[in-house]
């Protein structure tokens, strides 16, 4: 009888400790995923107007050379790069590519202007990851660009 209490406790025991590194790895799994999201709008700019939503990011630090900021990506080649952080924040948006061309976008250009960058104190693959968020609407281009974003640790 002892035997049967002591290979049923060793059982229990194995099958607390897996649920309990799985619960663990889902935690980690969760903290450590990169993150964008966020709409982009360009109307009447002499790239276009267009719209889209970023869903993939990379940090600065991935660069050569690099920056502090990050580079926000979507479906169809369209993009967000802002480099720097506050009120000397610089931004670039890409349509298609880049295909169309770029609009570069500084702070006395735009009406609203909230730009923040920050290290996330953590590194994927060697690259110092970062967080941020970009809320913004200023004329470039001949049009106007509105931008409502924010990412979290974004590597690569």
């Amino acid at each position: 009888m002892a035997g049967r209490v002591t290979t049923t406790t060793f059982a229990l025991l194995g099958v607390a400790i897996a649920a309990i590194g799985v619960t663990i790895g889902v935690l980690m799994a969760r903290h450590g995923a990169m993150r964008a999201a966020g709409s982009v709008t360009a109307e009447s700019t002499s790239i276009g107007s267009f719209s889209f939503d970023a869903n993939d990011c990379a940090s600065g630090a991935a660069f050569v050379p690099s920056f502090l900021g990050a580079d926000l990506r979507a479906q169809g080649g369209y993009g967000l790069r802002i480099a720097g952080s506050g009120d000397s924040a610089r931004l670039w948006v890409f349509s298609q590519g880049g295909k169309q061309g770029s609009l570069t976008i500084d702070k006395p250009s735009c009406s609203q202007w909230d730009v923040l960058v920050d290290w996330a104190h953590q590194t994927v693959n060697r690259v110092n990851t970062v967080n941020g968020h970009v809320r913004v609407k200023c004329t470039a281009g001949g049009g106007t660009v509105k931008a409502d974003v924010h990412f979290e640790r974004c590597a690569r």
